[in-house]
């Protein structure tokens, strides 16, 4: 069960970083300390529901997609994760952050 609540974290902590927010802006949004948020990335404490909600909110995400053990749950975050990354962003500026990013997964999978 601790690989669970392990793996839930490391989602949060991926969507967190994607978003480039710090663990105290998530805790903030979500109305929880910062170092209970921390210790839930890490697995080592589990929210309730609402906290786990309240999280999900805080970035942006389907509280669904960061349960462990979901077919498709970690490309379908990601996903959701550039859409919000490119909200704002005119169609040119869209297309050049996607093709900087076919890039840069280009060059580090020829390594």
């Amino acid at each position: 069960m601790i690989n669970f609540y392990a793996e839930i974290g490391g989602r949060m902590r991926s969507v967190r970083k994607a978003l480039r927010f710090t663990q105290s802006q998530v805790a903030e949004k979500a109305g929880i300390d910062t170092s209970f948020y921390g210790q839930i990335e890490r697995g080592a404490n589990v929210p309730s529901l609402k906290t786990f909600v309240a999280i999900a909110d805080a970035l942006k995400a389907d509280p669904a997609d960061l349960l462990a053990g979901r077919g498709g749950g970690e490309q379908k975050l990601y996903g959701a994760v550039m859409e919000q990354l490119l909200t704002g962003l005119d169609r040119k500026k869209r297309a050049l952050v996607l093709g900087l990013l076919k890039d840069i997964v280009a060059h580090y999978r020829a390594r």
